[in-house]
């Protein structure tokens, strides 16, 4: 029996879009081989049953009164210590008699002031190193932000590592190829979602659904949009479908900060005297067969999340993304829609007018996926993970079949 260990971001998440791919892929294994047990270990070892913490909770006051004593450099350097032990302990402890480790995916190539993943990957890669576990880099994805050199460095360490046998990349296929000459571009596993799930697209649906994103993903990456320009920009949006006679579902992957953003754009059309008939926030999904389902009853949807792009690829549900800026956003949408054949449906939105963008989102829905393309891109998916279980060593059984409702050729 095969012990994989799967490192992701799972415990206490709230994004479904992200976790999509992780669930795809630990039902692939399940259905590739009995000979494989699977283990989810969460980047930040968060605890398994705890509650998701709610974007309005109290901060802890005790630990601002002992910061406030403290140098905050002083206060930083304790703080980080500490949760990078506790987080290397949780790690050995899931990578015990461990024979592989696989990453599933995600956009953890990313610059940014608050992000480490690369040091936790280090730690990861240590440990594997230490006791002779495999590791498998399925599909990672970059989010571009101009990182510096000394960032670059380490990743490219992380990226070559002896113990990685092998890698991937979702996206920005130059830019990897810079740090790892041999990568290969293959589509996140979330693309087959609709197929291992067992969710099928409705063909009767009529309503769109807008992608629902927290206002400030865009000045995160040095973009200068603030809070008020994207709630009147999603207003008149949803005011244009309408006045072509569109029913409208607003919808989030999850993230809670993406969903409260609902609310506040039906505020915002009541205060500008706009009727809301015929908008609606859907429930916020809180698993990913939701997410599936709620995407699978939209005619299109207009969104800036990758993963529900991604669901909605998997689904045949014709999808456009929209961005503001150059930083962040703007490269996966673009590198996302290029790969599946539909470049037109990255818009940027910088000079576009609502109206304008909604012209284009019609023409999307009107002209769908590319068939031909979405299905090689599925057996491209699926080839990649045949590929490492194979190189973990896992017999396939003589009965695997990703599909319940649709077929790959």
């Amino acid at each position: 029996m095969k012990k994989i260990v799967m490192a992701c971001f799972w415990n206490q998440e709230t994004n479904c879009g992200d976790k999509s791919y992780i669930e795809v892929f630990r039902a692939l294994i399940r259905r590739y081989s009995s000979e494989a047990t699977v283990d989810l270990c969460d980047f930040y070892a968060r605890r398994e049953f705890a509650s998701p913490k709610s974007e309005n909770s109290p901060k802890p006051t005790l630990k601002k009164r002992i910061a406030s004593l403290l140098p905050h450099w002083l206060y930083k350097w304790i703080h980080n210590r500490k949760k990078y032990q506790r987080i290397r302990k949780y790690y050995e402890m899931k990578l015990k008699d461990a024979d592989a480790l696989v990453i599933p995916g995600g956009g953890l190539v990313e610059y940014s002031s608050w992000r480490d993943y690369y040091y936790l990957m280090e730690m990861l890669e240590s440990i594997c190193a230490q006791n002779g576990i495999s590791v498998y880099l399925n599909s990672l994805g970059y989010v571009e932000n101009e990182p510096p050199l000394a960032w670059l460095k380490r990743w490219k360490g992380v990226l070559n590592a002896d113990c990685v046998n092998h890698f991937t990349c979702r996206d920005n296929l130059a830019f990897f190829r810079k740090l790892n000459e041999k990568v290969e571009q293959i589509p996140c596993t979330a693309c087959l979602s609709s197929e291992t799930l067992g969710i099928s697209r409705n063909p009767n649906a009529e309503t769109v659904g807008i992608g629902l994103m927290r206002y400030d993903c865009y000045s995160d990456y040095g973009n200068k949009i603030g809070k008020e320009f994207i709630l009147n920009y999603y207003v008149d949006v949803i005011v244009c479908l309408r006045r072509l006679g569109y029913k409208v579902a607003l919808f989030s992957v999850g993230v809670i900060r993406d969903h409260v953003m609902g609310d506040e754009i039906l505020k915002c059309m009541a205060a500008k005297n706009f009727p809301t008939d015929g908008v609606v926030v859907l429930p916020r999904p809180t698993e990913v067969r939701m997410l599936l389902q709620q995407i699978a009853d939209f005619r299109g949807i207009l969104t800036v999340r990758t993963h529900s792009a991604y669901a909605a690829f998997s689904l045949d549900v014709p999808a456009v993304m929209i961005y503001f800026g150059t930083r962040g956003w703007a490269g996966k949408s673009n590198e996302f829609m290029t790969m599946m054949g539909r470049p037109e449906n990255a818009i940027c939105c910088d000079n576009l007018s609502p109206q304008q963008v909604v012209t284009k989102f019609e023409a999307a829905m009107h002209d769908g996926w590319d068939q031909k393309i979405r299905a090689e891109k599925k057996q491209l998916c699926l080839g990649n993970f045949v590929s490492i279980m194979n190189k973990i060593g896992l017999q396939q059984s003589a009965t695997f079949n990703i599909h319940e409702s649709a077929c790959i050729e």
